[in-house]
């Protein structure tokens, strides 16, 4: 099979989104600016940044071990990397929907149920949400109270969630609105019985040492993010503070159901940055960089595991 042809032209359309909207960002920030941005890019950071990033991912892979552990799952180490790692080719989607192409590899290569491993990749994303906002949450102490819609916003999101994994009603209901993105029709019939199966894998022991790990992975994310900004020469925000806002903008990224949060993520993260006083021009040559290596670096490297 032919993975990349599961998601068919929308994987294409969300590329061409993709450099729709940043151009338009670095259009409007001015192109001298953004070479001279570029320019005050100091390289000896780079491979630091590239392996702090990529440490991320792996506290997030012990995370999907622990998860797949608890439905009593074991896979070879370096397949399941691989196949974690996969999954971030269709990171660009909604929610990052399209990691479920890791069902279809779990079942290829495995023989693992679809109607098994769909559900448990759901649970990663509820770990996502739960994770996030926590972070998100110290934006009461470093950015101020002005900041509390976006935390009640967060909060409402959490509550939906845990609420649609405990509620069968409104699980179902959820499910209709997510299965209303084209590309994941074809996996409906794994997704349709997943209630059971998600509510079962969220023992007490599991959904403490993953929300955990998904703290752990934001904070270490946020060490990644934080020296980007230093290599342009950008000390506007300090690391804790940075670590807040960019969850905040993850979370209204994910609220707007656009692929990845394009352009929403971007752009509140920017708007961020202003409010810290960094110029708007370039603030919003900053996110793009900064989405270059927290989300098409992951895309990136899912290619390359996807074809190993």
């Amino acid at each position: 099979m032919k993975y990349l042809e599961i998601f068919g032209r929308n994987f294409i359309f969300v590329i061409i989104a993709a450099i729709a909207i940043y151009s338009i960002f670095l259009i409007v920030s001015d192109i001298n600016l953004v070479y001279d941005t570029l320019s005050n890019f100091d390289w000896k950071f780079l491979p630091l940044i590239l392996i702090i990033i990529f440490c991320s991912w792996l506290i997030l892979f012990v995370r999907w071990e622990i998860i797949l552990r608890s439905y009593k799952i074991h896979l070879p180490m370096r397949d399941n990397l691989l196949i974690y790692l996969a999954g971030y080719t269709f990171a660009i989607t909604p929610l990052r929907s399209g990691e479920l192409i890791k069902s279809v590899l779990l079942k290829n290569k495995f023989n693992v149920k679809r109607s098994v491993s769909a559900p448990l990749i759901l649970t990663e994303r509820v770990y996502d949400v739960i994770g996030t906002v926590i972070i998100a949450l110290t934006a009461i102490v470093f950015l101020g109270l002005d900041y509390l819609p976006i935390i009640f916003v967060a909060l409402a999101i959490t509550f939906f969630v845990v609420f649609s994994i405990y509620s069968k009603s409104s699980f179902d209901f959820f499910l209709r609105l997510i299965k209303k993105l084209r590309f994941l029709q074809r996996f409906d019939a794994s997704l349709e019985n997943s209630h059971d199966i998600l509510r079962n894998s969220l023992n007490r022991k599991t959904v403490l040492s993953s929300c955990a790990l998904t703290v752990l992975f934001r904070l270490l994310e946020a060490v990644g993010i934080y020296l980007v900004l230093l290599s342009l020469g950008i000390d506007v925000v300090n690391y804790f503070e940075l670590a807040a806002i960019y969850s905040t903008s993850m979370i209204l990224g994910a609220v707007s159901m656009s692929p990845a949060g394009l352009g929403v993520t971007e752009g509140s993260f920017a708007g961020f940055l202003v409010l810290h006083g960094l110029e708007l021009s370039t603030a919003l040559v900053v996110a793009v960089i900064v989405r270059f290596f927290t989300l098409w670096y992951a895309v990136v490297v899912g290619f390359i595991a996807l074809r190993l």
